[in-house]
């Protein structure tokens, strides 16, 4: 893989060519203090950089929020608490006696960060898309990362959800650190931050542009009724120190460990984004196909959501099959560059077909019903084959992980085994306490 065909697939890129056929998107350039923060680094690093090596690594810390808007609500902002209904003054200590009482044991850490600019742009950017969006980085989006929400999904309504989600993927680490240097012809480079050469201006000027459309969460709405010429794009600037940087979904089968460990970033000066795409309820999985393209030809396609067998599927692509050939000739191959590559595309109920991404051919995109080896072989590119899960059990697993290893080891001295004995020893000293003061 070429770095030229990588970053021809970064979603700021592609967004203002395609917006009248994609999800609606803002586009916001990210300061180099976020990205310290992803990157499991000090924000705003001391003066002294002895001072931080004596802090060992640094702890999963949320920003503070200067707009009062605290990620996920909580169940029981929406159901009682049960606990709550047989012990109401045992479970305020717990969960406070109201919803102005939120104890927040982070409040005071040396190390929390806090970028009230960037929070102000993504709050913003938010609520123009109606109130609910899914983030992503310029390549990746923190699927791997539905463990931290409320409610299993990658849905965002404020920053502080799209700064948990983004912390805690290592699909976005991936995107930090070993995207570009997985390229054959990478050659790290210094400098003061910008883009890379290959960023047009006429880019960066239509992706300020605006326009509107009904579509999905990397994928759409299936009826929204809409029109192709009501898609709606915007771009925001932050000014949070450090400068400026910008559904699909994370394709790394398995992100190396090394990844996670934040010193393996070294801002070199390359510009990163985060990209807002509208959210829309409602979705179907098996309306998202994988297209393969290969010498600027189709020669493959493959469901999405290689996990899951749908009943209605494999008559239904008879039908989509046709709809996406056409959908290639007549609006992607004659505007995107590349020679090989994939997208991502999702068919309505209606017959239309929508954009959600693009992806490099081979490195870490999945190829998901078929192997790398098949799509490179000689000959491919004269019949397209579309590949669907036929049957129940013909599944492909662990393609993609989105519970992290010690949510499952319930060993002795696993993280779950260390963090339930310190709950029963705070219960046990708060219950003491009750006790003392009775």
């Amino acid at each position: 893989m070429l770095l030229e065909e990588l970053l021809r697939c970064q979603i700021q890129e592609w967004y203002p060519t395609f917006r009248r056929h994609t999800i609606p998107t803002v586009i916001i350039p990210l300061p180099a203090a976020f990205l310290r923060y992803l990157a499991g680094q000090p924000a705003y690093p001391y003066a002294d950089s002895d001072a931080d090596a004596d802090e060992g690594p640094v702890p999963f810390l949320l920003p503070a929020v200067t707009s009062g808007r605290q990620p996920f609500a909580p169940i029981h902002a929406h159901l009682p608490d049960p606990v709550s209904l047989l012990d109401r003054l045992n479970s305020d200590l717990f969960f406070g006696s109201g919803d102005d009482d939120v104890y927040d044991p982070d409040a005071d850490h040396p190390l929390r960060p806090a970028f009230p600019e960037l929070e102000a742009a993504v709050d913003a950017a938010i609520d123009d898309l109606g109130g609910a969006a899914l983030p992503k980085l310029n390549w990746s989006a923190p699927k791997d990362a539905t463990f931290m929400s409320a409610d299993g999904t990658i849905r965002c309504t404020c920053f502080a959800e799209v700064a948990m989600l983004l912390r805690a993927s290592d699909c976005v680490v991936h995107d930090l650190v070993s995207a570009r240097p997985s390229c054959e012809d990478f050659v790290r480079s210094g400098g003061a931050r910008r883009n890379a050469e290959i960023v047009s201006a006429a880019s960066e000027e239509d992706a300020r542009s605006n326009a509107c459309e009904g579509i999905s969460n990397e994928g759409l709405q299936p009826n929204d009724g809409e029109s192709d010429n009501d898609a709606v794009s915007d771009s925001r600037e932050t000014g949070d120190e450090g400068g400026k940087r910008n559904a699909t979904d994370c394709d790394v089968e398995e992100a190396p460990e090394e990844e996670r460990n934040g010193e393996t970033w070294v801002d070199d000066g390359f510009q990163y984004y985060l990209a807002l795409r509208k959210w829309y309820p409602g979705l179907r999985p098996e309306s998202e196909f994988r297209c393969f393209v290969r010498g600027r030809k189709l020669v493959a396609v493959s469901q999405r959501d290689a996990s899951a067998y749908y009943p209605s599927l494999p008559g239904w692509s008879s039908e989509v099959q046709p709809k996406i050939e056409v959908f290639f000739e007549e609006v992607i191959e004659p505007q995107f560059a590349s020679e090989n590559y994939t997208f991502d595309v999702y068919v309505r109920a209606d017959g239309r077909v929508k954009l959600i991404d693009f992806n490099p051919w081979g490195g870490y995109t999945l190829p998901l019903l078929f192997t790398w080896e098949e799509l490179e072989e000689e000959g491919r590119e004269q019949e397209l084959e579309f590949r669907v899960v036929m049957q129940q059990g013909a599944v492909r697993p662990g393609l993609m992980t989105a519970v992290p290893y010690d949510m499952l080891d319930w060993g002795e001295g696993s993280g779950w085994d260390v963090f339930l004995k310190k709950a029963d020893e705070e219960l046990n000293r708060q219950m003491n306490s009750l006790d003392g003061d009775s």
